[in-house]
């Protein structure tokens, strides 16, 4: 049990960098042009950074109570 909450605390953890990499590149990225003329942020990437960091939360949750459970089971 508990390699199975090492391997979901790595996948989290490799999916807050997917969502840090996501947001970043969101930041850098082009602004859209508005009819007009004014320039406005894309949300979507933000929509996705957060999901993908809603996944990784209950990832890291998931890992961190069988990590308990196999510390307190004999």
């Amino acid at each position: 049990m508990l390699e199975t909450a090492h391997i979901l605390a790595l996948f989290s953890a490799v999916l807050l960098l997917i969502a840090i990499a996501i947001w970043g590149e969101m930041l850098g990225g082009p602004l859209l042009q508005r009819l007009d003329g004014a320039r406005a942020s894309n949300s979507a990437p933000a929509n996705v950074a957060i999901q993908v960091l809603l996944l990784a939360l209950g990832l890291s949750a998931l890992a961190a109570a069988l990590a308990v459970v196999d510390w307190i089971s004999p």
